[in-house]
């Protein structure tokens, strides 16, 4: 089993270490999203790939506004608990659960998906050839004119700022957290703009907030990317 979904078993198992795990509601990249959506017309159908989809606070909300929501996750512990919840709120014929790895192929035909949910998922990949794989699957498995939401933690986070010094990766703007080893890849712009560059890159956002982390409230900061698959030109 890899470090990564150790450490995230764990704390799958033990939410003080991150409360927000244990919040259902949507998150508010994903509401943001949704009022992107609606200027573009496009509103509560087809089927969403919500990428590290955790306890499914995105993929319940979505399922319950009519998309078929896929839900791709490591932690079994997690898919568990969207099934049930899925199950109480009774949208389960909306929710499919995927016991899988995102940096690797994705289950998944050519063109399936209509839109896409990364939140802070990617970022835990822990090699440069994994997250080039998952982008990889993202591009195969989305429509062409398909969108998507990426959410990033930016360099410029108050402590991912200091761990990139004190605790570094191995990679630029990376770094390990102490006590747990979890690593996190961070980006800046033009790291983003890169990255994604293969997609249309719709809007991007800075987008700055109080949080809880490591046992610190503290002013994190965000990067929020809306993409779109182009359309074939030939």
């Amino acid at each position: 089993m890899r470090k990564q979904q150790r450490i995230w078993e764990e704390e799958h198992k033990n939410p003080k270490i991150l409360p927000t795990l244990e919040h259902l509601e949507p998150s508010s990249g994903v509401i943001a999203f949704l009022g992107f959506l609606k200027n573009k017309k496009v509103t509560g159908d087809g089927k969403v790939v919500d990428i590290g989809s955790g306890k499914g606070r995105n993929a319940i909300h979505l399922a319950k506004l009519g998309y078929d929501v896929y839900c791709m996750d490591y932690v079994k512990l997690a898919l568990d608990y969207t099934k049930a919840y899925a199950k109480k709120e009774g949208i389960s014929p909306r929710i499919h659960l995927f016991d899988t790895n995102i940096d690797s192929f994705w289950p998944f035909e050519n063109n399936f998906f209509d839109l896409a949910i990364d939140c802070f998922s990617s970022i835990d990949i822990e090699t440069e050839d994994g997250r080039n794989i998952y982008k990889s699957e993202l591009r195969r498995t989305l429509k062409p004119g398909g969108y998507g939401i990426i959410m990033v933690v930016s360099s410029d986070d108050e402590i991912e700022k200091k761990l990139i010094k004190t605790s570094p990766g191995k990679e630029p703007n990376s770094s390990i957290w102490p006590g747990t080893g979890k690593f996190q890849k961070n980006y800046d712009e033009s790291e983003v703009r890169r990255f994604y560059k293969d997609f249309e890159i719709l809007q991007l956002k800075e987008i700055k907030k109080q949080a809880f982390k490591l046992g610190e409230h503290y002013k994190a900061t965000n990067i929020s990317v809306i993409l779109r698959k182009p359309y074939d030109k030939s």
